[in-house]
């Protein structure tokens, strides 16, 4: 189609957020009437009249304290829409390495594919070992005029009309460059605000620099941004094995020379190339026979299992199931721990899960 902007890419997009967002406040509101509300949308959009609403700011503290400035339903609607027309472009030079966001990727998938590199050892016998990395402060550090340029250059290219061009350059560019803290209300205990570092927080420091996150746009933009990481590691590192989740990468390689070279490179390349630091104290370089800590996992050559700070998070959500003063389960607890035995499945977990009860002995 020529345009983005129509009733049914809305609609797709509409039934998209309401996937995970049925019963907040926002989208029951919006469900009220809801016709109305996405006739309004599309106008807005079809006129140039869209402008973003303002954004809910929360603190979560676990597992890690993080600022999260949410957005409203109807701009949640609208990411799914730009989603859905720069998925399709950049999913074709997106990197087989790179497994978060993405259909058919994912943690499970990537671990299953580092145990598999693992479980094979070095070449002819050779000790394999990894480096581990990951970027420091990344979404707020991630430089909105390089991510808009990478996104730009894509769109231009792309044989597609000029109106179609000029509709997703103007919404992706003022996704891109919309800073939440100039319109948002903070919910939640104020104290938790000093939870969060100023270099972390995007109520602080560069303006031009940072996405919110939690937003499906921040995740999609990340990819973008790390792609040209991924490409760089690949074309110039002269290894595939390599595993990227968003800003948490592994490389392994039998030379341990040449891996300490490939961390500099890398460190050098994410400066002058995305204006990002490597953060130091995640910076890892071990034999794979220690084991690879990894998305919540600890990878061995012959095994995988459950990271320790993940058993003790699922422990602390497991005593809350039965009432303490009532005697009865707390079902709003549940989903939380079937979840939690979806990862464990993925490991070698089975006296854990039996211990608690998650499968029948």
């Amino acid at each position: 189609m020529n345009t983005i902007f129509t009733f049914e890419k809305l609609f797709r997009a509409y039934k998209q957020c309401l996937k995970h967002k049925k019963n907040t406040a926002n989208a029951l509101k919006f469900e009220i009437d809801r016709e109305k509300n996405l006739s309004k949308l599309l106008y807005e959009l079809q006129t140039g009249k869209y402008r973003i609403s303002r954004h809910i700011c929360f603190v979560v503290t676990r597992p890690a304290p993080r600022e999260i400035f949410a957005a409203d339903f109807r701009d949640r609607i609208v990411h799914h829409l730009l989603c859905n027309e720069l998925q399709q472009i950049f999913e074709r030079q997106f990197s087989n390495n790179s497994y978060a966001n993405r259909k058919n990727f994912g943690t499970h998938k990537a671990v299953k594919k580092l145990q598999w590199n693992v479980s094979r050892g070095g070449v002819d016998g050779k000790t394999l070992y990894y480096l581990k990395m990951d970027i420091k402060n990344f979404f707020r550090s991630i430089d909105k005029n390089i991510l808009w340029r990478l996104v730009k250059n894509k769109i231009e290219i792309e044989d597609r009309s000029m109106s179609w061009k000029n509709e997703v350059s103007w919404l992706a560019r003022m996704i891109i460059f919309h800073n939440p803290t100039d319109n948002y209300i903070f919910k939640g205990k104020i104290a938790t605000k000093k939870l969060i570092p100023t270099e972390k927080s995007l109520l602080y420091g560069d303006r031009s620099k940072g996405l919110p996150i939690g937003n499906l746009t921040s995740q999609f933009f990340a990819n973008v941004y790390m792609n040209e990481l991924d490409w760089f590691v690949l074309n110039n590192l002269w290894t595939d094995r390599y595993f990227r989740y968003v800003d948490d990468f592994i490389l392994l390689d039998e030379n341990k020379e040449k891996i300490k070279l490939c961390a500099k490179q890398i460190s050098v390349f994410c400066h002058n190339s995305l204006s990002l630091k490597i953060c130091p104290t995640k910076t890892v370089l071990r034999d794979v026979c220690q084991g690879v800590d990894f998305l919540g996992y600890f990878v061995k050559p012959t095994h995988t299992i459950i990271r320790q700070k993940v058993i003790k998070r699922f422990k602390i959500k497991f005593s809350k199931i039965i009432d303490s003063e009532t005697g009865f389960v707390d079902t709003r607890n549940l989903p939380t721990i079937k979840s939690y035995f979806g990862h464990f499945s993925h490991a070698s977990s089975y006296n854990l899960c039996l211990k608690y009860g998650l499968i029948l002995d």
